[in-house]
């Protein structure tokens, strides 16, 4: 499992395991290579994106809340141990929003 570093002057470095990291990426529609950029007029639609995605999934989860009664016990732990969209996209939706407003690029690498 490899680890994807996202850089950028607005805002601290950011570690995101890749997979992670690629599901970012396809949520925001970018195709990733093993380096890459976020130009500045890109970065309001890359937030957007995955603001909409968190927005769905949040919208998922209310519609269909969880009776925990009826899980196993593995069923509990994971979803104990689940970690939501929303926050494993903050850091990176920070970013974005601190790059566009001071109008600098976010750069990757793996």
């Amino acid at each position: 499992m490899g680890i994807v570093k996202f850089k950028s002057k607005a805002a601290g470095d950011i570690v995101m395991f890749k997979s992670n990291a690629e599901q970012m990426f396809r949520i925001m529609g970018i195709e990733a290579g093993s380096r890459g950029v976020i130009e500045p007029k890109d970065l309001s639609h890359a937030h957007a994106q995955l603001v909409a995605a968190i927005n769905t999934e949040r919208m998922a989860r209310a519609g269909n809340p969880v009776n925990e009664d009826e899980l196993s016990v593995e069923e509990k732990i994971a979803l104990k141990n689940h970690v939501s969209l929303e926050q494993r996209a903050y850091p990176l939706l920070k970013m974005l929003e601190e790059a566009q407003k001071k109008n600098v690029d976010v750069h990757w690498g793996f």
